[in-house]
């Protein structure tokens, strides 16, 4: 029987690779306003006032996606096999925590393409039911988390493998 206060066989914390931080997201939005207040002065000069709305929408659109894109960066999964249990938590910046515990005798570990034959993640299945995970991940990334898991479940069957 299997103490609960022992350690986690596997831990794994998968988060999106980011190349600006907040700061950086700031002085990104700061250049584009900067630069398409310069473009929006130049148009109306020429006389084309038109334009100047233009711009404003497409700068506004622009900064609307790096703000997007920065928040969804903020999702982490966490993954954990303990001696009875494999658990997945997935936290959206300080939203939603949504937790999912899987039965780790039984558990597949794939990973699945999308519908263009790129990766899609590694998919968690047992008993009817599926989790994808680590779909912001390279490929090559997805590749050796799936490796890792696969190992990591490999030694905890061990024991009950050697038994039967």
């Amino acid at each position: 029987m299997a103490r609960d206060d022992a350690p986690p066989v596997f831990t794994a914390t998968l988060t999106p690779q980011r190349s600006l931080d907040r700061h950086g997201l700031w002085v990104a939005a700061g250049v584009l306003g900067v630069a398409g207040a310069a473009v929006a002065v130049l148009f109306l000069a020429l006389g084309a006032w038109p334009v100047v709305g233009f711009v404003g929408i497409e700068i506004a659109v622009v900064i609307a996606v790096l703000l997007l894109h920065h928040r969804r960066g903020r999702t982490v999964e966490e993954v954990v096999l303990d001696a009875r249990t494999l658990t997945v938590t997935r936290r959206r910046g300080r939203r939603a925590v949504t937790r999912w515990e899987f039965p780790p005798g039984w558990l597949r570990v794939t990973v699945v393409d999308d519908e263009h034959g790129r990766p899609a993640g590694v998919m968690l299945a047992s008993h009817g039911r599926r989790l994808a995970v680590g779909r912001f991940l390279t490929p090559e990334e997805q590749a050796a988390f799936a490796a890792a898991l696969r190992a990591a479940l490999a030694a905890w069957r061990a024991p009950y493998s050697v038994a039967c």
